[in-house]
């Protein structure tokens, strides 16, 4: 289903149009993973887990995104990602 969703979003973007995602991310500080488990224990579902093991950047490339930039924030545990339609 995230292919999908990447997938339409290239095809409506206009060429040289930006997208940018921003989404929760695996800790790259170990501090922050007890905060990040909580509130996906909360709020999130076993979909949004299984998120966390998938490379974005990567799923953007596939269909035809250039990234321009990959940000990290709060250990690392929420990504910021800008591509551009080629």
């Amino acid at each position: 289903v995230l292919q999908q969703i990447i997938q339409e979003v290239h095809r409506v973007l206009k060429p040289g149009g930006v997208f940018t995602l921003v989404d929760l991310h695996k800790p790259t500080n170990v501090l922050f993973w007890p905060g990040l488990a909580v509130f996906m224990w909360l709020f999130e579902t076993q979909t949004a887990w299984q998120l966390l093991e998938t490379d974005l950047v990567k799923g953007l490339e596939q269909v035809g995104f250039k990234v321009c930039d990959r940000s990290l924030y709060a250990g690392g545990s929420l990504q910021v990602i800008q591509v551009t339609k080629g």
